[in-house]
Order: structure tokens, then sequence, then C-alpha cells
């Protein structure tokens, strides 16, 4: 009897548990990756516990299954008439990440949403807590006086802060928060942060998106002289070190700038040579001198031969054009739903503002994204899954019942 009690209180209790264990995979990538996979694999097995034992009538998916599936299935094939299909595992079994789409879609609501976005702010703090104590004492794990946070590469930390500082601009900007003017310091906070990693492709990302978010808020003449002062005084009164990092973003002989250079024009031979599968996945690094005529460049300061930089170029030169253009549609229709949702939704709300959320870090992603390969980044690419699936959840409530006819399609 009590065997029986407790089976059906976690039956019927499976949809918060499932809510409670996506929450926390989607918030821990800036702290932990391994704590947030593990998370995800107990929200899967959840999910398949709560399909087998309340039988779901409807699986809810965002409307981006085309050119999702598209990605996956260039990918798949790419990796089947590869070469050394051995080595391009890896970006076949990061596929079960996009399985946070499919929770989202199913177990969030609008109260949920907002209360996973406040957590993840919460673990962007202190990721960037952690990262601004590095910054006072470097002997506590920056790498070649570069921030890591609890991350192992700048890159990371910077790319999921990036996300995180967005988001939380968007909660600021687009809905009505309470304690608004700790919200402010909570942003400026990251920001000053985001500035410390000395990460160039994320500050090109960031200013952008912040300019687009104050142009989206405040549409005017007034919005552009404001933003154009501000941006030259800070300019002005940076640090030192932060100027001259800022400074080589124009230097075409700095070493990470020529570097990259080199990379694309060989990353273009990669594409020309293999247009409609690449060269397989993972293999971009096996191959690349065989592109590049010069042996001594691994032994060059700043060249980084292991990808691309570039998400585009790395999807085609490693897995073909096709998947390239699959990738592009993707973001490109995520984008169109976010836009079209920030339209349509009330100022100010949490509707906009995840909307806007979600936007932004579409921008900011593929931005970045043309100077590094951050859609490769586990850690990234998890918050950044979170952050595009949360607008398809707003018109569903909790247990994923359809509210508003908008947002995704019942599967």
């Amino acid at each position: 009897m009590a065997k029986s009690a407790g089976v059906q209180w976690f039956r019927s209790h499976l949809d918060p548990i499932v809510f409670g264990l996506t929450t926390l995979a989607v918030v821990f990538p800036v702290i932990s990756i391994a704590v947030s996979q593990i998370f995800l694999g107990l929200a899967i097995l959840g999910f398949l516990l709560d399909c087998l034992l309340n039988r779901r009538p409807i699986l809810r998916f965002p409307p981006i299954k085309l050119p999702l599936l598209l990605f996956v299935g260039t990918t798949l094939v790419s990796w089947l008439v590869s070469p050394e299909p051995g080595i391009g595992l890896p970006p076949i079994y990061k596929f079960w990440l996009f399985a946070i789409i499919l929770l989202v879609a199913n177990y969030f609501s609008k109260r949920r949403v907002g209360l996973a976005c406040q957590a993840l702010f919460a673990a962007g703090l202190v990721a960037a807590g952690f990262a601004l104590v590095q910054y006072l004492v470097p002997s506590l794990g920056s790498v070649d006086g570069r921030l890591t946070g609890f991350m192992g590469h700048w890159m990371t930390l910077s790319g999921g802060l990036m996300l995180v500082f967005l988001a939380m601009l968007a909660h600021l900007l687009f809905s009505a928060p309470e304690r608004r003017p700790l919200w402010m310091l909570a942003v400026c906070f990251l920001g000053v942060t985001l500035l410390l990693t000395l990460t160039r492709s994320v500050w090109i990302a960031s200013l952008a998106c912040l300019l687009v978010a104050a142009w989206l808020r405040f549409p005017t003449l007034k919005t552009v002289l404001v933003s154009g002062a501000g941006i030259l005084i800070l300019a002005v009164c940076l640090p030192d070190s932060i100027q001259k990092r800022l400074a080589s973003i124009w230097d075409p002989h700095h070493p990470s700038n020529a570097a990259r250079l080199e990379i694309w024009r060989t990353g273009i031979q990669m594409v020309g040579a293999n247009p409609w599968v690449g060269v397989g996945p993972q293999r971009v690094s096996e191959v690349f001198f065989d592109y590049h005529p010069d042996e001594g460049a691994r032994q060059r300061g700043g060249f980084f031969w292991i990808h691309m930089h570039n998400n585009l170029l790395q999807f085609a030169a490693e897995r073909g054009i096709p998947c390239a253009l699959a990738w592009l549609w993707l973001i490109l229709r995520m984008g169109r739903d976010h836009w079209l949702g920030f339209r349509r939704a009330r100022l100010p709300s949490l509707e906009k503002s995840v909307h806007a959320g979600g936007f932004l870090s579409l921008l900011a992603l593929f931005l970045a994204g043309l100077f590094e390969f951050n859609f490769g980044d586990s850690e990234v690419l998890m918050v950044f899954l979170f952050l595009v699936s949360a607008p398809y959840a707003l018109g569903t409530t909790a247990g994923g019942a359809p509210g508003d006819p908008e947002p995704a399609d019942a599967a």
C-alpha cells in the first residue's frame, strides 16, 4: 500500500521533477559542465519515465524540425563517409545536448521560464564573481594571464557569460523587474567581467547586441548619440591593457589575427576540395597541413589550427556546404521566430524580455562565431539552447499543455 502510494506520488510529480532537473542542467554550464550534464541525463531519464508511466498524449517541439533534422542528417552523412569515423564521434555524441529543446518545450511554462532565467542569472553572477576574484588573485587558476573562471579556457568563460549578460540585459530593459537598481548593478558587473576576459570576439558581439537592445528599447536618435558618446568615453577611460587589446582588433599583423586569416584561407581550400561532405567530423586538425603549405606554423605563437575559428566555415570544411547551410537556416529560422514574438509581446513583460533574450543570444553567438567556433563549445551550447528554446515555451502551461497557440508544434 505504502509502496503503491509512493509510486503514485512519483508518477504525479514527474513533471516538476523533470522541470527542476532541466533547470539545473541549463544553469550549471557556467559553473561545471560535468554537473550540468549529469542533471541533463537525469532529466532525459525522467522524461522517458514520464512518457512510459503517464503516457503523455502530446509531445511539443518548436517549429524548427526541418532545419534541425537537415543539420543532424548532413552531419551523420559526413561522419558515415569519413575516412576516419572513429575520431568523428564527439560531434555525434554532442547531439544529445539538443534534448534541451524538447525538454524546455514540454516542461516549461511562462512562469517556469522566468524561474529558470532567474536561476541562470544567479549562476552567471557566481561565475563572474569567481572570475573577478581570479583577476585579483591570478594564482587561483588564470591561464596565461587570462581569466577562465570555473572553466578550462577563457573563450568558454566569456562565451557563457556573454549569453547570461545579454539575457539579463533583456530582462532589465523589456520586463519590469523589482529593485531595478540592483539589476542594473548586476548587468554592469557582468559587463565589467566580460571586459576583463580580454576576449575580442565576445567584446564585438556583446557591444553590437548592447546597441541593438538599446535601439529596440529606445528607437530614437538620442539613443544613437548617447550610445556613441558612452562608447567613446568608455574607450578613453579603459585601462591600458584593455585599450591595447582593443587596438589589436584592427592590426592585421597581430599574431592571432594573421593566424586566423591563414586558417580561413586554408579552410576555403578544404571546402573547395570537399564541398559536399567536408573532410569529416573532427578531421580539420588532422588534414590541416595537407592544405596549408607551412609546416613551421605549428610552432608559431597564436596559431591554433584545431578548428576554423568560424562557425560557418567550420561546418562547411568539416561536414560540407549543405551542413553549413542547414545550420544557417536553423539560426535564421529561430531568429525570425523570436523577432516576430518580440514584436507581438507587450512592453514591459516577461514575454518580451524572453523573446529579446533569445534574439540577442542568436545574434551574439553568430557574431562572435565569425571569429571562433563557439557552437562547438558544450558549455556555451547548453546555455544557448535554453535561451533560444525558452521563447517557444511561453505559450504553454505547467505540464506542457498548450496555452497560446503560437510557440511550438505538436508532434
